[in-house]
């Protein structure tokens, strides 16, 4: 597994996502407590540790800054403990104070836990090294808290040199041991060549529909269809609050206006809950169904060069054409059909493993020329395709073809050197994948008239170049 690979793995949006799920999750239900009179302290901070771990120092922040609002939002109700009120803006008479407190303290701590981590990992014994931050981690949450609301709350009673009573309390090392085994689980397992491998398949996934959907609208559309969900989220609580508050009414019992605040408050704080756990599902569910994506895409590749097979190749590319943009003038997308010199002489005199070898190179060539610029076929034999999707202009195209045929004399049979003539046309608008394919052949099959070992450009291209080199009188203009 390459290094972009491990990259993608370690910076994975699902993870990052995840991990802010299972966080709001932790935060409205009882995984997240541990009590400690006269405050409540939790052990929430784990997911924030697993993304300073995993992920990096941001986000680690942005993980400890959901902890730190649901927290805040927690400490808003009345029924909280005094102490606990000191971490609500509404309820402390110290707005800002408190902000720093619940949200402030807490991105530190998950930005401080994200800079050791990556320290520790660049050490001879990184994992050693993850479960000591680990160790570190309750004890330099707690000393953030404390010294903070040693500073803006002094009444509460609480300061620096009181971490020394958790430091001191009987569960203190059980949980630190429980802790450290949680993290030192979830940095093995994203080491792992298997998960690696998973979130390689989700990538390749997601460049692939990227390349057909415009993620502006997928954006627009995810934050419109969240925003729609908080709202029914309030919403029911509201009618249920409500609804409780009849019933009680018709038995005699009146809810203050405190109560019946207090009763919304639990009823959001359920909801959102409840959305966090549906949230993880969901991730759940789009990543498993990503990789069956994959793995049937990859039934649908040519098995000897793992480029895209006929049906494959067309299917998408016809998908791309009808999404591309026709704004940039002097700049066209492009059909680009190629196949290898006097392969079949090859195949004779070498053999057909050798003739596979030079198979295989060429479509590493293609793949090293044009990753990222279009989409890569093989047809059959030796026939080759690339459907560039995004503009260029004839000189750049013309560029990326001799770096390609440069690329491909690099192959050699004995004394040889392989070449390759090739055809292009521009992608215009109105026209099929397919009519592009039949006209890009018919430039192919001049480029082996005119002597092989060139390209020809079709229409576009061709007056393009005319204006800047002159005009050739055939129609197509050859490279060589």
């Amino acid at each position: 597994m390459g290094k972009r690979e491990e990259k993608d793995t370690e910076n994975n949006k699902y993870l990052f996502w995840g991990l802010i799920a299972i966080e709001l999750f932790m935060s409205f239900s009882f995984l997240g407590y541990v009590h400690i009179e006269p405050i409540s302290l939790t052990f929430v901070y784990i997911p924030v540790l697993a993304a300073g771990c995993i992920l990096g120092a941001k986000e680690g922040a942005a993980i400890g800054a959901v902890f730190g609002l649901a927290s805040m939002w927690k400490a808003s109700a009345f029924y909280v403990a005094a102490g606990d009120a000191a971490f609500s803006p509404a309820m402390s008479g110290k707005p800002v104070e408190s902000l720093i407190l619940s949200v402030g303290t807490r991105a530190l701590f998950g930005f401080l836990a994200g800079l050791l981590y990556q320290a520790a990992k660049k050490g001879k014994h990184p994992l050693a090294g993850v479960v000591a931050v680990s160790s570190l981690g309750r004890t330099l949450h707690t000393v953030l808290v404390y010294s903070c609301m040693g500073l803006f709350f002094p009444e509460a009673g609480f300061d620096i040199t009181s971490t020394l009573d958790d430091l001191m309390r009987w569960d203190f090392i059980p949980f630190l041991l429980i802790v450290d085994g949680i993290i030192a689980l979830c940095y093995c397992f994203t080491r792992s060549g298997s998960l690696r491998q998973f979130f390689f398949h989700i990538r390749l996934m997601d460049e692939a529909n990227s390349l057909i959907l415009h993620s502006r609208k997928g954006m627009t559309a995810l934050v419109s269809l969240l925003g729609l969900v908080l709202l029914a989220s309030f919403s029911v609580a509201f009618y249920f609050t409500n609804r409780i508050g009849s019933v009680m009414s018709r038995h005699g019992v009146e809810l203050s206006q405190q109560a019946s605040y207090d009763v919304l408050h639990l009823q959001i704080q359920f909801l959102l809950g409840m959305i966090a756990l549906a949230i993880m599902v969901i991730i759940g569910i789009l990543l498993y169904q990503k990789n069956f994506s994959y793995l049937y895409y990859q039934a649908r590749l040519d098995g000897l060069t793992g480029l895209m097979g006929r049906n494959q190749f067309f299917q998408n590319g016809e998908q791309l054409l009808a999404s591309m943009k026709w704004e940039e003038p002097g700049k066209a997308g492009c059909f680009i059909i190629l196949d290898v010199d006097h392969f079949k002489q090859i195949n004779d005199k070498y053999g057909h493993p050798e003739g596979d070898r030079i198979l295989k190179r060429i479509a590493e060539s293609l793949q090293k020329v044009f990753e990222g610029r279009g989409i890569l076929g093989r047809l059959g034999g030796d026939e080759f395709v690339i459907f560039v999707h995004k503009p260029v202009t004839a000189k750049e195209a013309e560029s990326l073809l001799n770096e390609l045929r440069q690329d491909v004399k690099r192959i050699r049979i004995q004394d040889r050197e392989v070449t390759c003539s090739v055809g292009v046309i521009p992608a215009e608008p109105g026209y099929s994948i397919d009519e592009l394919y039949r006209s890009a052949d018919r430039l192919l099959y001049e480029a082996k008239k005119k002597g092989k070992d060139q390209f020809v450009f079709g229409y576009r291209f061709r007056d393009q170049d005319e204006r800047r080199k002159g005009s050739d009188p055939q129609g197509g203009k050859a490279g060589q």
